[in-house]
């Protein structure tokens, strides 16, 4: 069995694991009060998570993509030996069953910022809650898990200085939840952007098993990419702007035949990032017109409202939803 054959597997297996857990309420589980109605302050209460669990790396374009930085929790002005004044900050992390390797995945956003120069970039690695192949735990998590990254966060403001508004999040799936997590715990002012990559929907938007999601709340400006909608991405808007590449469905384009049934979702679910990474490398490349369905903006009915570009260059005063047609044309191998 292949590895994508094998994430979706798991993640089948989960959908029967939480359906049995919904059916029969085990007293057994240490989960069993995850309900529709778990507020932030009970999975606060009920949870913890230490900095320690999580592995922060610091990055910028002097030190390179091979000599990260990293930064112990509750020791973070050890940074200071390395950042770079006046320069914005990026945030970047995973979802479930990510990689730990900062060079695959969501990753790849770090590694055209690095390239790119001109950013502070933390990766963050919270795989030692997020490897747990029960679904709903990891996902469950996302709220204290952001909670802590908010109390680094915090930390680093006062030793750099950074402007709460030069911080911008950056999440994948599960990680997108986790980022809304961090920036409604960060006490250091409103973070100035927070993009969601493709938003896990499994316990945020249906079978929900708690009511902590990303949110236009959690920063200045929000935006998100959705590019599997109504399967493993939330398909209805969460953030100012939205953005729906070829509909925000899969399959996207190139993974239509891939893997027969299976690969399109799973390779659809990581378009977002991709697309992500190329909007940094080919800035102004990734066009977006603001349509109220996809049905719509097929039907030229939409060739005359406002264009805004998606990924690195969204502008904070977007609002609506946008939707673009992508191929796998680009330069970067992308779309």
């Amino acid at each position: 069995m292949n590895v994508t054959a094998a994430i979706v597997l798991l993640f089948v297996i989960q959908l029967f694991h939480y359906a049995q857990f919904l059916i029969f309420n085990r007293k057994d589980d240490d989960t069993s009060n995850e309900i529709n109605d778990t507020s932030r302050e009970e999975i606060k209460q009920r949870y913890f998570v230490n900095g320690s669990e999580l592995d922060f790396l610091y990055w910028n374009s002097i030190l390179g993509n091979d000599k990260p930085i990293e930064i112990e929790f509750g020791n973070e002005s050890s940074v200071l030996d390395y950042w770079i004044d006046d320069y914005p900050l990026k945030v970047i992390t995973h979802g479930w069953l990510a990689s730990d390797d900062n060079f695959t995945g969501v990753f790849t956003i770090k590694t055209a910022y690095v390239d790119a120069g001109g950013y502070n970039v933390i990766s963050v690695d919270w795989s030692n809650i997020a490897k747990n192949i029960i679904y709903h735990k990891p996902a469950i998590m996302t709220a204290p898990v952001g909670n802590v990254i908010a109390e680094f966060l915090d930390r680093m403001v006062a030793y750099t200085g950074t402007q709460a508004s030069d911080i911008h999040l950056i999440g994948h799936s599960l990680g997108a939840h986790v980022m809304g997590s961090c920036g409604s715990n960060f006490k250091s002012g409103k973070i100035g952007r927070i993009t969601g990559l493709d938003p896990a929907a499994l316990g945020f938007e249906f079978i929900p098993f708690q009511n902590e999601r990303l949110s236009i709340d959690d920063a200045d400006f929000v935006d998100v990419i959705h590019t599997t909608g109504g399967t493993l991405g939330v398909m209805e808007s969460l953030g100012h702007a939205d953005f729906y590449p070829n509909g925000g469905k899969a399959p996207q384009p190139g993974y239509e035949v891939l893997f027969r049934m299976i690969g399109p979702i799973i390779g659809s679910h990581s378009r977002a990032y991709h697309l992500y990474a190329d909007s940094v490398y080919y800035r102004k490349s990734l066009v977006a017109t603001q349509c109220d369905t996809w049905s719509a903006f097929k039907s030229d009915e939409c060739v005359n409202n406002s264009k805004i570009l998606m990924g690195h260059d969204a502008i904070n005063s977007a609002r609506g939803d946008f939707y673009l047609k992508t191929n796998r044309s680009s330069p970067f191998g992308i779309y």
